[in-house]
């Protein structure tokens, strides 16, 4: 499947629908708590969250820079 992009981990899935990374960065207690969690058993995120950190460069349950004019 040349040219396609199955199987790779979208970062705007992270940031935009995730349920657990979207709500914690949203403040919401319970999906902080169930990051944090995530976070040390797959040993540094889940690969959405990988991805997103690579691609805007904060952590999942960061919320992106806003540009300064």
């Amino acid at each position: 499947m040349a040219g396609s992009d199955r199987g790779r981990f979208d970062p705007d899935f992270c940031e935009h629908r995730c349920p657990i990374c979207t709500r914690a960065r949203q403040g919401n207690r319970l999906a902080k708590i169930l990051q944090a969690i995530e976070t040390v058993i797959t040993f540094g995120g889940c690969p959405w969250g990988r991805a997103r950190q690579e691609k805007y460069g904060v952590k999942p349950s960061e919320p992106l820079p806003t540009e300064k004019k």
